[in-house]
């Protein structure tokens, strides 16, 4: 498990700092693209790469037919995805259980305190939002009339709630309680609480890891300059926006708890800066959209696809002969229904009214049948088998053959390999006399 742990901390370490990377070649243009591409760093950590290998996994072993690919990829996408840590210290056997469990301790207070400390900080904003009187305002929200102790912003992730403080309602001008408006009806669109939750939590796990909290940070600029950004395009005035956001800060009011999307969070100097500029962000050309995709896909799909290289090899690999004690085969009464009873455990396989195209085609799933269609499709039979292995062989593959052994044993089944009629044609024709054992 320590392993594991390391293991997608230093994958997780190496994603964010292509991240960041990005988020450089990307500074020139819209701050939203440079918070998602933080937001999907945060988000690596809770998604193993193991995690994505393994479904590949799964999904390998469920291929129709094996992989024609060298075995050696098993033990190289092993080494990339889910490879063994070993530590240059020498721990006793007998001292292992201790340190794992003061370690285990110790993450498990922080877990806590930042857990409790979460907790105490919403409660405390619900309840002073619990007795706030509302007001009506050309919002897609409540907007409740808070005590000065609390900062304007919005509160909530299901039902948000935008709270303006009695001292900005009472100082600020029209123009400028529209433009901070305008600010918190962006963090609603976005969606921000409910994002800056999802990162709360990779904090919460993950408190131990110092870049964590900077990708919180980055979150947080980025976050505010994307909603500055719009403010600015839906055509507020820079100098009022900006003094709306500098009236706030005089008044003492500033952002306390990270439960609330504030207008006057993150760097305010820099926020400044970039809203008084003249120069605006630039549209994403082709080359970094290119450079983003590419990242995304690399990121996403080369673990998954390993992981069904991995598993189609193995599924292949892990084929043991198997046994049969007893198979029967006999026409079934006339009916529309049938059932499949497999249990690999047992060692039992009991088919009823099952036409044979039905069974070819799940002994030989990429066949062509070619035959006598009153034989293939019409003719029903009830199948029962009976088998042991020698362990090993997978569920799927024990099945097939199965099939493949009732057909051979039963009827005068004949395999015929087509050659391919190109590079981009083969199939496996199966021809069926109409004689049954």
């Amino acid at each position: 498990m320590a392993a594991l742990i390391a293991v997608h901390l230093w994958q997780s370490t190496l994603i964010l700092m292509a991240a960041w990377l990005l988020t450089l070649a990307c500074r020139h243009n819209a701050a939203a693209i440079r918070y998602w591409i933080w937001f999907a760093a945060s988000a690596k950590f809770l998604v193993p790469l193991a995690l994505l290998h393994r479904l590949g996994d799964q999904l390998g072993r469920s291929l129709p037919e094996p992989l024609a690919v060298d075995p050696s990829l098993i033990a190289t996408a092993n080494a990339i995805f889910v490879p063994s840590v070993s530590s240059g210290v020498s721990i006793p056997e007998s001292m292992l259980p201790q340190i794992q469990f003061v370690i285990g301790g110790i993450w498990a207070l922080g877990t806590a305190l930042l857990c409790l400390r979460w907790a105490l900080q919403w409660q405390s904003i619900r309840s002073a939002m619990a007795f706030a009187p509302q007001m009506s305002m050309d919002l897609s929200v409540p907007v409740r009339i808070s005590s000065d102790s609390l900062t304007t912003g919005v509160f909530g992730v299901s039902r948000p709630v935008v709270i303006l403080p009695r001292a900005v309602m009472r100082e600020l001008r029209p123009q400028e309680l529209r433009a901070v408006l305008a600010h918190e009806a962006c963090h609603i669109r976005r969606r921000d609480n409910l994002t800056a939750a999802l990162h709360k939590c990779v904090e919460v796990v993950f408190w131990f890891h110092p870049l964590v909290w900077w990708i919180g940070a980055n979150l947080l600029r980025e976050r505010e300059a994307a909603c500055d950004e719009s403010v600015i395009e839906e055509g507020h005035e820079q100098a009022v926006y900006a003094e709306s956001i500098l009236q706030v800060c005089r008044l003492g009011i500033s952002a306390q708890s990270s439960h609330v999307a504030a207008s006057t969070g993150g760097n305010l100097a820099q926020r400044m800066s970039s809203i008084m500029s003249s120069q605006r962000a630039r549209p994403i050309d082709h080359g970094r959209f290119t450079l983003l995709f590419v990242t995304t896909m690399v990121a996403c799909y080369v673990p998954l696809a390993a992981g069904i290289v991995t598993g189609a090899i193995r599924e292949a690999s892990d084929a043991r002969p198997i046994a049969f004690d007893a198979i029967t085969l006999r026409p079934s009464e006339a009916g529309w229904w049938h059932s499949t009873r497999f249990d690999a455990d047992a060692g039992q396989l009991a088919l009823k009214n099952v036409s044979f195209r039905d069974l070819i085609s799940s002994a030989y799933p990429l066949s062509r049948v070619n035959g006598d269609p009153q034989l293939i499709d019409r003719a029903h039979y009830d199948i029962e088998a009976s088998w042991h292995d020698q362990g090993g062989t997978s569920q799927r593959n024990a099945y097939r053959e199965l099939l493949k052994r009732v057909l051979r044993t039963n009827t005068n089944l004949q395999v015929y390999i087509k050659e391919p009629c190109d590079a981009q044609c083969s199939d496996l024709t199966l021809a069926i006399s109409p004689d049954t054992r």
